[in-house]
């Protein structure tokens, strides 16, 4: 059943090449010469993701395509003739791609942190050195190299082809082919998502205007002849830079495709020659303009995170000591302006020097996790929540009395109480002290303060919450 499985995959990956070919072939502007050629894209994205596995799946598509090619143009090749070019055609497309496949996969695994624009840059120079390096290879072997009248023209457009093929198509290949094999994960910095995404239809509203646009420029270009109108194509980097900046990068990568079709499909229909050259590099242009321009909010995202992982506990989750004292600075201005009281709890873990002694820091570790998801299921959004430093937290709870700060902390220790950990043996307690903010005249003698009631709550047998200003 499994080798059934496999070889229905590999016939699925042959079909689909096959069918790309097709497109390509279809979307010709003149013989052999169409702005893109998705089949690059297609075998770049199987050998990057299946690595050497895809090589006979990538031969047997480029043997047959030639057969098919022959059908097509009806040159009347023997089945020898055939055979022969359509293996010096997948030898050459397989070797190129799959090696370049390979050293940017490997490149790419080793990267220990992404942010994007490693992975990005890496990937457009292996594209643009590959698909040189297939076009000049292929004119020289395939078509009489320079002897070839039209030998640098040929090769120029081969290249640009294949390399919006590569850069255009690559990332919606890598969502199909992931599709049929789901294990075969790439580059977690792709993963990135921006923090909302827009309704379909605000990015099918964009799609269309870019489409528009791209119509109108290439249509006027073939009605008056003019390069100098079809060089307007490359503004509409600016309407991809805003799908890019405004859309998760699977929208991206469709808008992308699309767009590149709908051109090259347009550029066939109006069998435009003159301008084709423009359009080409400017398909490449406005792709690695997006795979840039994408790497920007992945970097803010990335640093976001950076930013919010230098004010957080690693371990619990809760504010850094320093950012717990500028978020409390802050509230207490807004406090003092429209005379809201505040409260601070300071608290410990009771004898934890012990509870690490006896059964290491694991479970020492266990504890403060635990303790800090308990606070956390005590406390409303608006509380904050924050670490001083070993087992010692602070909680500042804005708009609420002395009283209700103490009813907080008693709730938070006989939930503490109450824990259980994988040690069977271990009980943990703590002991807490309360102040009033406002009435202390600021965060430090209000922590002071809350320190002296700790202390206080310590001495008198631990367990226990301690205040001044409690009402027996």
């Amino acid at each position: 059943m499994e080798k059934i499985t496999a070889v229905f995959k590999h016939s699925l990956l042959i079909l689909t090449w096959l069918v790309l070919w097709r497109l390509s072939v279809f979307t010709e502007y003149a013989p052999h010469a169409s702005i893109w050629f998705p089949p690059a894209g297609f075998t770049f994205t199987c050998f990057l993701l299946l690595r050497w596995q895809a090589l006979p799946t990538m031969f047997i598509a480029c043997v047959l395509s030639t057969g098919w090619e022959s059908l097509v143009f009806s040159d009347g090749r023997s089945l020898e003739t055939l055979l022969i070019a359509g293996s010096q055609f997948a030898a050459m497309h397989c070797l190129v791609y799959g090696v370049s496949a390979n050293v940017l996969r490997g490149s790419i695994d080793r990267i220990s942190h992404h942010n994007l624009y490693a992975p990005v840059m890496r990937f457009l120079l292996t594209v643009a050195t590959a698909s040189l390096v297939m076009a000049t290879a292929g004119v020289l072997l395939l078509f009489g190299g320079p002897q070839l009248e039209s030998f640098l023209a040929t090769s120029l457009a081969w290249w640009i082809g294949d390399m919006s093929g590569i850069l255009v198509l690559v990332p919606v290949f890598i969502g199909i082919v992931n599709r049929i094999y789901p294990r075969r994960g790439l580059l977690s910095a792709l993963n990135y998502q921006p923090k909302t995404e827009n309704r379909f239809s605000s990015f099918a509203g964009k799609l269309v205007f870019c489409w528009a646009l791209m119509v109108a420029v290439v249509v006027l270009a073939d009605y008056y002849q003019s390069s100098e109108i079809a060089c307007l194509i490359f503004f509409l980097t600016l309407p991809q830079m805003w799908i890019v900046f405004t859309e998760s990068p699977l929208r991206m990568a469709v808008s992308l495709a699309m767009l590149s079709f709908l051109l090259a499909l347009l550029v066939s229909m109006l069998g435009v020659s003159e301008q084709a050259y423009i359009y080409q590099v400017a398909i490449n242009v406005i792709a690695c303009s997006a795979f840039f321009a994408m790497s920007v909010p992945a970097l803010v995202a990335d640093n976001r995170e950076l930013h919010v992982e230098a004010k957080t506990d690693f371990l619990t989750k809760a504010v850094m000591r320093q950012h717990f004292i500028a978020l409390t600075e802050q509230h207490l201005k807004q406090a003092k302006r429209y005379g809201h009281q505040t409260t601070l709890l300071l608290f410990d873990v009771d004898k934890f020097k012990q509870i690490n002694d006896r059964f290491g820091h694991l479970a020492g570790d266990e504890v403060l996790r635990e303790l800090a998801s308990l606070v956390r299921s005590k406390i409303r959004s608006s509380d904050i929540f924050g670490r001083f430093g070993g087992d010692e937290f602070m909680l500042l709870l804005p708009q609420t009395s002395i009283e209700n700060g103490f009813s907080v902390a008693e709730s938070i220790r006989r939930g503490i109480a109450e824990l259980t950990f994988s040690e069977s043996e271990l009980a943990v307690s703590c002991s807490f002290g309360i102040a009033r903010v406002d009435e202390c005249e600021g965060f430090q003698r209000a922590f002071d303060e809350a320190d002296r009631q700790l202390l206080k709550a310590k001495r008198e047998g631990r367990n226990q919450t301690a205040l001044r200003f409690a009402e027996k």
